[in-house]
């Protein structure tokens, strides 16, 4: 081998060698940042809706409704499946879905009050991943203000403390326009 490929080979050698110390530089860098980013998330939606409590609270608590006021249903993904579970509403009440967008989950009431609304348990990928949601009402005007929030932690995972900081955009569309078919069917719209 001639001196000149000799050289080639070695400069090669060493660009190689520099980009792939970059590169785990760069992975070691954005561990280390995750490690201070928050662990916690809070998104929060409201609406205000012109109907009694009750009107809401029947499809807060029928859990086989949620599929047609949430987005999150067939039309989302045509592929998913849901099972409900023993009791049909109120506390214990709870169903799980599998599809290829929406993957596997549970939903769970914990909590269900007629004059606030209820609370509830989520989880995913097989419990892998799990928050703490809520959807209440409190009167304004001549109805109501209607909250929806879903919390959780990423824990000491730096890679998902960077979903944490992505949350609101990623879940806040999504409620919102449960939120907006809620409305709908609670002011007297088609069901």
């Amino acid at each position: 081998m001639s001196s000149s490929r000799r050289a080639r080979a070695k400069r090669l050698k060493q660009i190689l060698a520099n980009i792939l110390v970059g590169i785990l530089g760069l992975v070691a860098l954005m561990l280390i940042v995750g490690l201070f980013l928050p662990k916690e998330y809070h998104v929060e939606r409201s609406i205000e809706i012109r109907a009694k409590p009750e009107a809401v609270f029947r499809d807060l608590t029928a859990l086989r409704t949620w599929p047609e006021w949430t987005v999150w249903n067939q039309q989302m993904d045509p592929t998913v499946k849901f099972e409900f579970d023993s009791p049909d509403s109120g506390v214990g009440a709870g169903y799980r879905w599998n599809g290829a967008k929406m993957g596997d989950g549970r939903l769970k009431i914990t909590k269900a009050d007629p004059a606030k609304g209820i609370e509830y348990s989520l989880e995913f990928q097989r419990g892998q991943y799990g928050s703490a949601g809520s959807i209440t009402y409190e009167p304004v005007g001549e109805g109501l203000r209607v909250t929806w929030v879903n919390e959780g932690s990423m824990g000491k995972n730096p890679i998902g403390r960077y979903m944490v900081m992505a949350m609101d955009s990623m879940l806040g569309p999504d409620m919102e326009g449960g939120l907006s078919r809620l409305k709908v069917r609670a002011e007297g719209g088609p069901r």
